[in-house]
C-alpha cells in the first residue's frame, strides 16, 4: 500500500498539476486503503477477501468556481486527466457567492495511528480467530457467524494556500452471531485500534453465554417502558444525533434539533455528548478533509445544545469558529462529527439494571431509521438478547420488539449513565456507556 510520505508527495504533486491546468487553487486528498474480510457462517469460514487500492480527489477553484473530480490512476497520465477534469468541471460549475476560499493552513497534530498489531493481523491470524470463536460456540451447541476484518489507511490533504497533513491509521473489526435452538440468538463485537487486545475465545464465549440465555422468548406487550441500553445500542442513538443534526448546514436549514434551541436544555443533565478525534483510543483522523485540525467540540452538555461542528465554508456563513468536520467536497451533507463519545458518568452497570423494578435490557438495536430529523424520531427494532427486567433482575428473554422512539425525549428521561465505556460502532469511532432511560416507546414485535 501507498506509504504515508508517498500519499504526502503525490497530494503535494497533483496540486501543483491542478495549478497548471488553469485553477487558481486547488486541493487534493489522496486515499489510500488496505483492507482484508474474513467472513465465517454455519461454524465455518465461506469468505476470505483483501483489496488495495489508492484513490486521488482534486477540487479546483477559479474564482468561486468550484469543480472536483477523482481517479485511481495514480501515474502521471491519470493524475494529469484528473485535475483538467476538476477545471472544466469549475468552469462550468454555477458560481457560489458564498465560497470563502480554500482555507490556510493552520498546526495540525498528525499522530500515527496504524497499530502494528492490527497491520500484522494476516489471514491466518484470522482464521484462528473464528476458530476460536466457533470453538465456544460449538461447545454450547450452538452456531457461529459473524465477520474478522481490518482496516489500514492512509490520507494526505494538500492545498496550494500551504496545508499539509498526512497520516496512517488502522482498525480491527469484529463481530459474533451466536444461534441456536428456541430462537436463541446472543451477539458479541470488538472494535479497536490494535488487534493486541482482541481475545476471540472470549467474545465468542460472550455470544453464546447470552445465546442461550435468549432461548424461548415470550411475547411482551407493547407499551413504554424503561429500559437499559448497551453500548451498541447507545451508539445507534449517537451516530444519528450527530449525523442528522449536530452539523452547522443541518442547524441553518432548520433541519436539526437543535434549530433555534442553542444554550437550551434539551435533554436530561446526566448527557454530554461530544466529538473528539483526539481521544487516544479513536481510530480516526486528527485533521478533516480540508486538512484543518480536529477540534474536541462540545455538541450537548450537561442536557444543553452547545453548538453544531462546522468546516471551512459553513464556519464563515454562520459566524462560528471552523471545528475542522469538512467531509470531502462536494458534500450535501456539510460537516458532520465522526468520533461521538458520551461523557462518562458514574453508574455501575450491575447497579443500573438492580434500579430497574420492570423495564427492558437491550443488547443492540437493527434496521434503525429516521422519520423526524429535527424530533430525532428514530424506528427500527431490538436484537440478539432482548430480556425483561424485573424487580431489579433479568429475568426472561422476550421477542424482539419494534420501536418509535424520539432520541431527544428518551435521552430527556435519563436516570443514569455507566462509568465503563466501549468503543463500539460500524467502524469503532463511537465511545459509549450503558444508559438507563426511564421512558422508551415499543410498537409491537418482530415476526
Amino acid at each position: 500500500m501507498i506509504t504515508t510520505q508517498s500519499a504526502r508527495e503525490l497530494a503535494h504533486a497533483a496540486v501543483q498539476t491542478a495549478l497548471r491546468a488553469g485553477a487558481t487553487s486547488a486541493e487534493t486528498i489522496v486515499f489510500g486503503n488496505e483492507t482484508a474480510l474474513t467472513r465465517f457462517a454455519n461454524n465455518r469460514v465461506h469468505q476470505n477477501v483483501a483489496s488495495e487500492d489508492t484513490e486521488l480527489q482534486v477540487r479546483a477553484v477559479i474564482g468561486d468556481r468550484i469543480g472536483v473530480a477523482s481517479t485511481n490512476r495514480a501515474s502521471g497520465e491519470g493524475i494529469r486527466a484528473c485535475c483538467e477534469r476538476a477545471v472544466d468541471a469549475a468552469r462550468h460549475s454555477p458560481a457560489d457567492p458564498d465560497f470563502p476560499g480554500l482555507p490556510a493552513a493552520r498546526p495540525v497534530e498528525q499522530p500515527d495511528r496504524a497499530d502494528a498489531t492490527t497491520l500484522a493481523f494476516d489471514a491466518t491470524a484470522r482464521a484462528t480467530a473464528v476458530r476460536a470463536i466457533v470453538g465456544e460456540c460449538l461447545e454450547r451447541g450452538l452456531v457461529a457467524a459473524g465477520s474478522v476484518s481490518t482496516d489500514h489507511s492512509v490520507t494526505a490533504v494538500a492545498n496550494s494556500l500551504g496545508v499539509d497533513a498526512a497520516m496512517p491509521t488502522a482498525m480491527t473489526r469484529v463481530t459474533v452471531l451466536a444461534s441456536g435452538e428456541d430462537s436463541a440468538s446472543g451477539w458479541a463485537s470488538f472494535a479497536s485500534r490494535g488487534a493486541g487486545g482482541l481475545d476471540a475465545a472470549a467474545l465468542g464465549r460472550e455470544a453464546a453465554e447470552l445465546a442461550l440465555r435468549s432461548a424461548k422468548p415470550a411475547t411482551l406487550e407493547s407499551g413504554v417502558y424503561t429500559v437499559v441500553l448497551a453500548p451498541e445500542a447507545v451508539a445507534d442513538i449517537a451516530q444519528f444525533l450527530g449525523w442528522y443534526g449536530a452539523g452547522a448546514k443541518t442547524v441553518a436549514e432548520g433541519r436539526s434539533f437543535m434549530t433555534g434551541r442553542l444554550e437550551q436544555r434539551l435533554v436530561s443533565p446526566l448527557i454530554t455528548l461530544a466529538d473528539d478525534a483526539l481521544d487516544p483510543s479513536c481510530p480516526g483522523l486528527t485533521f478533516d478533509y480540508e486538512g484543518q485540525p480536529k477540534q474536541r467540540t462540545e455538541l450537548i452538555g450537561r442536557g444543553v445544545a452547545i453548538g453544531p461542528v462546522t468546516d471551512s465554508y459553513w464556519a464563515v456563513k454562520t459566524g462560528r469558529a471552523n471545528t475542522g468536520h469538512a467531509l470531502p467536497a462536494p458534500s450535501r451533507m456539510g460537516p458532520i462529527p465522526l468520533d461521538l463519545e458520551f461523557e462518562a458518568g458514574d453508574a455501575d452497570v450491575g447497579a443500573m439494571i438492580a434500579s430497574v423494578t420492570r423495564g427492558v435490557y437491550v443488547t443492540r438495536f437493527h434496521y434503525v431509521n429516521i422519520s423526524d430529523p429535527v424530533r430525532v424520531e428514530l424506528t427500527g427494532m431490538t436484537r440478539d438478547g432482548t430480556f425483561l427486567i424485573e424487580n431489579g433482575a433479568l429475568s426472561h428473554p422476550v421477542r424482539n420488539l419494534r420501536f418509535t422512539q424520539s432520541a431527544i425525549e428518551a435521552l430527556d428521561a435519563t436516570l443514569a449513565v455507566s462509568a465503563a465505556r466501549v468503543r463500539t460502532g460500524e467502524d469503532g469511532r463511537v465511545l459509549a456507556p450503558h444508559l438507563v432511560l426511564e421512558r422508551f416507546t415499543f410498537t409491537g414485535q418482530t415476526e
